[in-house]
């Protein structure tokens, strides 16, 4: 059902694309970057905190068709979290998480809102890096996988546009990263 979701909608915003008119800053050929500061949630399970760090992720985009964009994303944490991790013995101990890096490529389809706006969908793939910290000791694991999100954006002019989104990134079996995220895209 997750899956599905995200599926469909990139389905339903690439059919409305081709009959969708005067898309302006969506047009075939445009090209856009961009960054969104992003606050993450890693929600693993049997941890009843979530981590929640911050990144700053840079983006790098081009319209393939009307409305539908190839995207290239890279970030790097900005903030760590603490949380607490039960230690077996019936305590907790404090764990310092922080997202290291992260990169990945999206197909991005938008739905336009006239010359106000798009709602959007995004589906790809990406690459992680964690560290976490406790005790002085320091660990580090990464991981890839299947992305989906959804997000609208302002056009504050032709060229500018503000952007919010949810985005999950990772899925994965014991765990999940997703994020919300807020940021500015100008086209060129």
């Amino acid at each position: 059902m997750k899956k599905t979701i995200p599926a469909a909608l990139l389905v339903l915003c690439a059919a409305w694309s081709t009959t969708a008119l005067g898309s302006g800053p969506l047009s075939q050929g445009n090209s856009y970057f961009g960054g969104t500061f992003t606050q993450f949630t890693y929600d693993e399970d049997f941890v009843a905190d979530d981590a929640e760090p911050t990144a700053l992720i840079g983006r790098l985009g081009h319209f393939m068709a009307d409305n539908i964009a190839l995207e290239g994303r890279l970030g790097t944490g900005l903030n760590e979290d603490t949380v607490r991790v039960p230690d077996g013995t019936g305590g907790s101990v404090p764990v310092d998480v922080e997202l290291d890096s992260l990169f990945g490529f999206y197909l991005v389809g938008h739905l336009p809102l006239g010359h106000a706006g798009s709602l959007y969908g995004l589906a790809g793939y990406t690459s992680a890096k964690a560290k976490a910290s406790v005790d002085g000791y320091t660990f580090t694991e990464s991981d890839s996988g299947l992305s989906w999100g959804i997000g609208g954006e302002f056009y504050a002019t032709p060229t500018l546009a503000i952007n919010a989104e949810y985005t999950q990134y990772l899925d994965e079996t014991g765990y999940d990263l997703s994020a919300l995220g807020l940021g500015l895209r100008i086209g060129f």
